[in-house]
């Protein structure tokens, strides 16, 4: 008889613990669609705000004008109904931390855009848009961040305030066109700087820059071709 009232309890026990973990399951589905369409919108805020950065101004929405190509996407900028510059999306599993995702725009011939001169040096669209590198190491390699200071907080924002702020990984790779040699940094026997103390970083972005860039090189008649092409 004991046997038998310990095993109805089991069974008791089972069937509330199924109901709990259905209604568990239940509310967690229900916020995930809650959440859905707002994630998604600022992703792809993110987004558009990034092409902003790398693109010369347009008048369409490259966010809508996309082609994928060997794991890259790529975003069509318009002006007057005609292709003016691209820009991409690739990432790479290879930072220090696992996933590096950036973005290029590129000229229609292949190389990677200088966005302005500030103080003589060249700044590039390329920006990292995704990325969990160390703090003050990886992150040094990845970020476009100004450093304040006690000057810099009561002095009037100059006409490159509206730029994204330099960072000289990055920007080594303006008005470059990627050959058939995968870009190194110094340390690998290559010709690109990298951050000391942040190699694998640096050795990520320089090969995930160099992925977007080819990737257009290589395909570069396909991709020119969708990109143009009219959307309804």
């Amino acid at each position: 008889m004991k046997k038998l009232k310990e095993t109805e309890n089991i069974f008791v026990l089972g069937i509330f613990l199924g109901v709990c973990a259905a209604i568990a399951a239940l509310v967690l589905a229900y916020f995930a669609d809650l959440t859905r369409e707002p994630i998604k919108k600022m992703k792809m805020q993110a987004v558009n705000n990034a092409l902003k950065e790398v693109l010369p101004a347009f008048d369409n929405s490259p966010g809508n004008n996309t082609f994928k190509k060997d794991g890259v996407t790529f975003y069509g900028a318009r002006k007057d109904g005609k292709l003016i510059a691209v820009a991409a999306s690739g990432d790479t599993m290879k930072g220090y931390s696992g996933k590096i995702v950036a973005m290029a725009g590129l000229k229609l011939d292949g190389k990677i855009r200088t966005i302005a001169l500030v103080d003589g040096k060249k700044l590039s669209a390329v920006l990292i848009t995704e990325q969990k590198e160390t703090p003050g190491l990886g992150t040094v390699v990845c970020e476009r961040k100004r450093q304040k200071t006690i000057v810099s907080i009561f002095e009037e924002p100059g006409k490159d305030a509206a730029l994204p702020a330099g960072n000289k990984i990055l920007d080594q790779f303006a008005d470059k066109s990627a050959g058939k040699t995968p870009w190194q940094v110094t340390k690998a026997g290559g010709k690109f700087d990298y951050m000391t103390g942040a190699t694998i970083s640096s050795k990520a972005v320089t090969g995930v820059v160099y992925k977007i860039a080819r990737t257009f090189v290589v395909n570069r008649q396909e991709i020119i071709k969708e990109l143009s092409k009219a959307k309804k």
